[in-house]
């Protein structure tokens, strides 16, 4: 090659690094801001409803939401992360990936249905006919949540990168159920069955937002493909195996919480859980553009994400949850009453944890990205035994302290175990992430 070829090369991959440079930034940047307002409308809502409905209440709308989410959660099958992943990769036309996943939500939603309809009223045995009911209705809402626009069709915004989209729709439900929540507490109302359906209604203006934002970037047509299909289902179900193991770490202490303490004691253990979580925005921004951005490039420019990502999430992590320990007592004094300090150690314990649950959380993404994503199980479901083990230890004896502990050690083991995974099977050490190849 020339020496005038060579320059104009190397000009080339320049204007090309620089392109690839801006978009992500802005991309990240969009993408962060939507983070910040999930963690305002988040802290709101939790602050709104606690307020409105009282330990007591907060604790019944726990148990009656946890379960069906849960069922979503088993049934839904990595679809998510599958859809974002083949959109990125061009491996299908767009109808034919949205074709498939329409089918597959559609089976989904039938099958969350007929298995609640068995377990949530013997769950909720416990609780108030009311609460069985409403528990009840809130199951019924699960197409709305699998099937519609605020889910799948949002995926596939998100494979193609318009983030902006994605995160206009990611917004609409948190929105929508903080604006019911605001109606409700102007009527001096506290009514736990309107707060329920402020919620649902959330989940329903996602689903026609994400339609509609859908359409009009590419026109809905009907095409199946089995391949599609088999596909989809097939790097599905590897990543769905680390979803549903993170999602029982995250959530199994608030499960059997629901069914051995008292609902008030589970209010005060979710606003803890509640309060760490306000620091989750920024490994939640990472891990979506990583997925992103990572499915549409090459091993070794998203290598080199991943690793970016890795280090922005560690170091802001330790940051914010190091302030958070410290003015926790404060906050959850003046923001949510007296009536709520005793969630200020459960906090404080959950807080080490947290770090290391942000950072897996982007590594996870970052396997996806780079095609392994049954990585995240090996590691989730190592974690698991600690949870299981932790609680049964501790749950018993020290109650909402005893599942803290227990959550925290648990996910800083899958922190552990994800960078050896990393090492292992994707030649990915943690110099390299710390430091860059």
């Amino acid at each position: 090659m020339s020496e005038t070829n060579l320059t104009q090369a190397a000009a080339l991959n320049g204007k090309t690094q620089a392109d690839f440079s801006s978009t992500l930034s802005r991309d990240f940047g969009s993408t962060l801001v939507t983070q910040i307002g999930l963690l305002g409308l988040g802290a709101f809502t939790s602050v709104a409803a606690a307020r409105i409905l009282g330990p007591q209440g907060r604790g019944e709308l726990v148990a009656l939401t946890v379960w069906t989410l849960a069922l979503v959660q088993v049934v839904a099958l990595g679809m998510n992360q599958s859809v974002v992943f083949h959109t990125g990769k061009k491996l299908f036309s767009i109808s034919e990936i949205w074709t498939s996943s329409a089918a597959i939500g559609a089976a989904q939603a039938v099958l969350v249905v007929s298995i609640g309809l068995a377990v949530v009223p013997l769950a909720l045995r416990g609780y108030t006919s009311e609460v069985r009911r409403l528990g009840v209705i809130f199951l019924t809402a699960t197409p709305v949540l699998l099937f519609l626009g605020g889910s799948y069709p949002a995926n596939i915004l998100q494979g193609m990168v318009d983030l902006n989209s994605f995160n206009l729709v990611s917004l609409a439900a948190p929105v929508a159920y903080a604006v019911g929540l605001t109606i409700i507490a102007a009527l001096h109302s506290r009514e736990l069955s309107w707060a329920v359906a402020a919620q649902v209604a959330g989940y329903a203006s996602s689903s026609v937002l994400g339609y509609w934002l859908f359409s009009r970037r590419h026109l809905i047509r009907i095409r199946w493909n089995g391949a599609a299909c088999s596909s989809l289902l097939k790097y599905g179900w590897k990543t769905q195996l680390g979803s549903v193991s993170n999602y029982v770490n995250q959530r199994l202490d608030q499960l059997l919480l629901s069914l051995f303490v008292p609902p008030r004691e589970l209010g005060l253990y979710a606003v803890a859980v509640a309060v760490t979580s306000v620091v989750g925005f920024l490994p939640g921004a990472l891990g979506i553009v990583t997925l992103a951005k990572g499915s549409n490039l090459g091993l070794q420019d998203a290598t080199k994400l991943v690793s970016n990502s890795f280090r922005l999430s560690v170091a802001s992590l330790v940051l914010l949850c190091g302030g958070l320990f410290l003015v926790a007592p404060w906050l959850i004094h003046l923001v949510l009453g007296r009536e709520f300090v005793n969630s200020t150690l459960p906090c404080r314990i959950l807080l080490p944890g947290t770090v290391a649950l942000g950072t897996a959380r982007v590594l996870y993404d970052g396997a996806r990205a780079l095609g392994d994503p049954i990585l995240a199980f090996y590691a989730e479901g190592a974690a698991m035994a600690v949870t299981c083990g932790g609680l049964y230890l501790l749950l018993p004896r020290y109650g909402i302290v005893g599942a803290a502990l227990t959550s925290s050690l648990a996910y800083s083991f899958a922190l552990a175990v994800v960078l050896a995974l990393f090492r292992v099977r994707l030649g990915i050490g943690l110099k390299d992430l710390l430091f860059g190849r």
